[in-house]
């Protein structure tokens, strides 16, 4: 009940970022073609990391939207009663949430890149497997923690559009401060697009998996939906 519950209060906003973003994705990989053989296959690799740059930037937004929500918003239009009466506690409605969030969130990343995947197989342009699976585990790490502040927010800021308000607000302090070359390699962002692992010549990623970075991502991402749980357990109704 409590996952149904959630999806009811996130599907409009999860499937006009997923139709938004799927066709803005594809049309960029179904585009590359109007490029004829006057180049080599860089170019399509070098397409199709573009366009996973732009998804990301997509995915800041769709965090967003898809966390809005939850008890401070029910709160706000006077609806919390209703589910504080609930015979649950409110660790399980975080759970619940948390859950139906996420696994929205992971197809908001996994299905656009496997349509371009395809679009570009189809083509005859790609086909490295590899590549797009590091693309799509960068993505994955580095929105976590922007997934960890954006449910931060809407458990310590009352209103529907504050909250993304808020979020949005320390998603651009992040970049200016983690902008300097010294810090970026830690910037969420910067590793959604590849950070410093693309190389333009080939357009591709290469190096070493950058196990460090995703570490302290995952760990800060951990950290942050810990602590939104502990806040709504202890904010007064």
């Amino acid at each position: 009940m409590l996952w149904y519950k959630a999806w009811l209060e996130t599907r409009v906003r999860f499937l006009i970022c997923f139709c938004g973003i799927v066709t803005l994705c594809a049309w960029n990989v179904y585009r590359m073609d109007d490029v004829k053989s006057t180049v080599n296959l860089a170019y399509y690799y070098s397409v199709l990391h573009n366009s996973s740059s732009q998804l990301a930037l997509l995915m800041l937004l769709a965090i967003n939207f898809t966390t809005m929500g939850g008890l401070l918003r029910e709160k706000a239009v006077g609806a919390a009663s209703f589910t504080l009466a609930l015979p649950v506690s409110r660790a399980q409605m975080m759970r619940a949430r948390i859950a139906v969030s996420l696994l929205e969130n992971a197809v908001l990343i996994a299905i656009p890149w496997t349509v371009m995947f395809i679009i570009g197989c189809l083509l005859g342009k790609t086909h490295s497997l590899s590549q797009a699976m590091s693309h799509v585990g960068l993505l994955t790490v580095g929105g976590l923690v922007y997934y960890g502040i954006a449910l931060l927010a809407s458990s310590l800021v009352e209103g529907e559009y504050t909250a993304p308000i808020v979020s949005f607000g320390i998603v651009a302090v992040i970049a200016s401060a983690f902008d300097d070359p010294l810090y970026r390699p830690y910037n969420p962002l910067y590793l959604m697009m590849g950070g410093g692992h693309y190389d333009a010549r080939a357009g591709l990623l290469v190096g070493p998996v950058p196990w460090l970075q995703i570490c302290v991502h995952g760990l800060l991402a951990a950290c942050l939906v810990l602590a939104s749980v502990k806040a709504l357990q202890r904010r007064e109704f």
